[in-house]
């Protein structure tokens, strides 16, 4: 008669009170080390980290959400990690929710208010207990959405609250504003500018309203053809800068909305044999690790990226803690002033026929 083979019986799991008997503590003490770990003697703590470790212990996460009616997740919701600008920012949001015990979902919305919306959904499905999001512009029916669902929400990277969403972020209509203050003074009259300004891009929009205020304020007004509008890539920027200067030689300072763009200008500045500054002075925005080892080094506006991610979590934690919150945290930015900038040289007659004979490709 053959015999039915046994299965093997499932580990049971281990429990929060067996890591406190193989610690030689109470149930209270691995929690707190748990949940709480800077109120714990050092001690205890490394005895409780122990007995963890070697009962391969992990906290059951559904069974603390059903007693806690929180899941002690957060979502994210960025344009793209494709910049560095987003990905640091989010770097430090997740170690700062990973230190209170928070996991970080993030989905990319790639500057799609429809999408963006989409990903919203997925994330209050998926019962998370906060939300971050990037800049002022969304679909009307998110603002809805937040509210139905109840959860905690900040924007990031602009330092305004708009339709009652809290931010943390910087001004980026000042610190363009102050940017093209300092080619001024440099002695630059004939300017350009590319930006990356889709409807939901608000940050780029604020900056190229501070660099056109600023320049308004000195008498100057951009023609429609002295602002090329891109996307954020190096190759937009390239293309960018060949169809301003085909149309305006004489331009000899371009203001760029990110570094990206401005790192695609320079290289085709390069190509089209117009020196960057001696020609052309060419800025960015957002202080990419590229941007200062680029040559020239790019004169750029740097953004506090880890700043802002770490804002959002202690805001989202508070807000969850039911602490008080600020509507409002406006971080500093930094002016970084390097070689792609210097007083405008004149650019020779050949130089200026070589340019303009150039036909725009893409």
């Amino acid at each position: 008669m053959n015999k039915m083979p046994i299965k093997p019986r499932p580990n049971p799991r281990v429990k929060i009170e067996d890591v406190a008997r193989q610690a030689a503590v109470s149930a209270a003490t691995v929690s707190r080390v748990l949940n709480h770990p800077q109120i714990v003697r050092l001690e205890l703590r490394d005895k409780v980290k122990r007995a963890i470790a070697e009962l391969s212990y992990t906290r059951d996460g559904a069974a603390r959400a059903l007693k806690s009616g929180r899941m002690r997740t957060i979502g994210a919701i960025v344009p793209t990690l494709g910049l560095s600008i987003f990905a640091e920012g989010v770097e430090a949001l997740q170690n700062r929710l990973s230190e209170t015990g928070y996991t970080l979902f993030i989905a990319n919305s790639q500057y799609d208010q429809r999408r963006e919306l989409q990903e919203l959904q997925s994330l209050i499905e998926r019962g998370i207990d906060g939300v971050v999001l990037v800049g002022g512009s969304h679909a009307p029916e998110l603002r809805t959405l937040v509210q139905q669902a109840g959860v905690p929400v900040i924007t990031t990277y602009v330092s305004k609250s708009q339709g009652g969403i809290p931010a943390v972020g910087i001004d980026n209509q000042g610190a363009t504003r102050e940017l093209t203050q300092y080619l001024l003074k440099l002695g630059h009259l004939r300017f350009g500018a590319i930006a990356n300004v889709p409807p939901s891009n608000d940050r780029s929009r604020a900056r190229l309203d501070g660099i056109q205020k600023a320049l308004a304020d000195a008498g100057i007004h951009l023609q429609p053809t002295q602002i090329i509008r891109a996307d954020f890539s190096l190759a937009q920027g390239r293309s960018a800068l060949r169809q301003l200067m085909n149309d305006h030689p004489d331009t000899t300072a371009v203001i760029c909305t990110t570094d990206t763009l401005a790192i695609g200008a320079m290289a085709e500045a390069r190509k089209l044999g117009l020196g960057v500054p001696q020609h052309l002075s060419i800025t960015g925005f957002d202080d990419v690790e590229l941007a200062a080892q680029v040559d020239p080094p790019l004169t750029t506006i740097s953004v506090p990226a880890a700043e802002i991610g770490r804002g959002a979590a202690d805001y989202l934690i508070n807000a969850i803690a039911g602490l008080p919150i600020p509507k409002t945290v406006q971080l500093p930015y930094r002016l970084i002033m390097r070689a792609s900038t210097a007083p405008p040289r004149a650019l020779p007659a050949t130089r200026r026929a070589t340019v303009k004979s150039r036909k725009p490709r893409g």
